[in-house]
């Protein structure tokens, strides 16, 4: 019986959904054959960060990053797809993602004795190729095949990041130096030195916005290039209220489109009260406009323009006019768990996971909604591992 409402629940997402395409030839489950389903309790495991999209294919990754995993049936059931090579935090380096869809995907860690090395896929990781970098990771992303962008860190100290930039567009292959700080310049080409940069996105492969922090009331933590990386200009969210007292820096910064972009800002008041500003842009981020404001968010997402979800204050709320006023729906949420992320496919599809051990986040599960959070459906999340020879 559970097994007949999960199908029609996905029966009822795909009309939801609209007209979704099926994945590509390069996206069948990697080595169907020699995988069969461990022990892993139906409900219960290790996934914790999802990155889906529309057909049903998406990719999830555990706390540290150290296993990656695909599905292509909306999380029934996940492959262990981690390329071989990709070695825990704790001795080789830190690792960004760059999921653009549910075929390409770009797994980069730093390392410790050598500069970093990238893993690539086309094929919803049923190959990896790999390919030794002569710069440290940092954040990544892609807007297609062959072109994508890492603003590699180069070291934090005393309040500032100082970071390069590299474009690519084979897929990664080659990189191309385009920017890079220089501790002993005045001249940042926009882009300052100080600042914690935490937050990335990449519009097209010329438009770019970084977002991070720095103790510093009245300026938003917010730049953009418009020319592949190579010079920075700050921009303002018009609206922003207490703008002149306020720590602003970005949590994040939501890529909708090419055009369109949330930007959710945590605001640090003088007396220490937290609030996360909405600021939104229609123009590729060339000007944001303030449209409400939520206290204590944990986090956020938008599935479109329109409609987004975030968990704030221990409350799940829902907007349907692009941040200007939101609904709470907490009730929908399931009993007993604490959400930790959520990641949407448009604007009524998207999973949330969550967790019976905050302290540890290793006992998780993966729901999905069709209705923008009002409710929400218990994916099996079942994981398969390869079997052994």
């Amino acid at each position: 019986m559970k097994r007949t409402i999960r199908s029609l629940f996905l029966i009822i997402i795909l009309l939801v959904a609209g007209c979704i395409q099926t994945p590509p030839t390069g996206t069948q489950t990697p080595g169907a054959p020699g995988l069969l389903p461990t022990n892993t309790p139906m409900y219960l495991s290790s996934l914790y960060k999802t990155f889906m999209f529309v057909g049903g294919g998406g990719w999830a990754t555990n706390l540290n990053q150290t296993k990656i995993y695909y599905t292509r049936n909306f999380g029934e059931h996940w492959l262990n797809v981690t390329p071989t090579g990709l070695d825990s935090p704790d001795y080789a380096g830190s690792v960004s993602l760059a999921f653009p869809n549910s075929s390409l995907g770009w797994i980069c860690q730093s390392k410790i004795e050598s500069p970093a090395v990238i893993y690539a896929t086309n094929d919803s990781g049923q190959t990896w190729v790999s390919h030794n970098l002569d710069f440290p990771c940092g954040n990544m992303a892609f807007v297609s095949a062959q072109e994508g962008m890492i603003v590699s860190d180069m070291g934090v100290g005393a309040g500032s990041q100082y970071v390069s930039i590299y474009t690519t567009a084979d897929g990664g292959e080659t990189w191309t130096e385009v920017f890079k700080h220089d501790p002993s310049s005045t001249d940042d080409h926009g882009l300052p030195s100080s600042g914690i940069k935490s937050s990335f996105s990449l519009l097209d492969k010329d438009t770019a916005l970084i977002g991070g922090s720095r103790p510093m009331a009245g300026s938003l933590y917010l730049f953009r290039t418009t020319d592949g990386g190579f010079s920075w200009n700050q921009v303002s969210c018009d609206g922003l209220p207490d703008a002149e007292n306020s720590e602003l820096d970005p949590m994040d910064i939501l890529r909708i489109s090419a055009s369109e972009v949330i930007v959710p800002v945590r605001a640090t008041l003088e007396n220490g009260q937290m609030g996360t500003h909405f600021c939104v842009s229609n123009d590729a981020g060339e000007s944001f406009k303030y449209q409400s404001t939520l206290e204590n968010v944990d986090f956020a997402d938008f599935g479109s323009f329109s409609n987004g979800i975030a968990y704030a204050q221990g409350k799940m709320m829902q907007t349907s006019d692009g941040g200007l006023t939101w609904k709470d729906v907490t009730t929908g949420l399931p009993i007993g768990l604490t959400p930790v992320s959520i990641s949407m496919i448009n604007d009524m599809v998207g999973f949330l996971t969550t967790t019976m051990t905050p302290d540890t986040l290793s006992q998780n599960r993966i729901f999905m909604t069709a209705n923008n959070g009002s409710d929400w459906q218990s994916m099996p999340g079942t994981i398969i591992e390869p079997t052994s020879n």
